[in-house]
């Protein structure tokens, strides 16, 4: 198992998007499960870029970055990470398929 591979499946483990967890999800078709929980990424990744624009937004304004700013936005790097991945998860792409096809898109 690489790193990549135990990493998601700690975060799978920790956030697990089940019935318990969300209640509304009981009683749904595996098509409309599989809906709200992107839609549920969705708001994960938005919530993160409203805390980088914000940054953004501020440095706009004064022109510098605070040493928050820089310690916020390595957390901000790590959540979009971890998002990226829950995301992978949702849509049923292993690490190894992330490895796979992330040169793809780099040219």
């Amino acid at each position: 198992m690489t790193d990549l591979d135990l990493l998601m499946a700690l975060i799978a483990r920790e956030w697990k998007c089940d019935e318990t967890r969300y209640p509304e999800l009981a009683g749904m078709t595996i098509p409309q499960k599989r809906n709200f929980l992107l839609k549920h990424s969705v708001l994960h990744i938005t919530k993160t870029n409203g805390k980088l624009a914000t940054i953004c937004e501020d440095f706009d304004h004064n022109g510098e970055l605070t040493n928050d700013d820089e310690m916020q936005l390595q957390v901000i790097a790590v959540k979009m990470f971890i998002n990226a991945l829950k995301l992978a998860e949702g849509v049923e792409m292993s690490p190894r398929a992330l490895l796979a096809r992330a040169p793809n898109y780099v040219q």
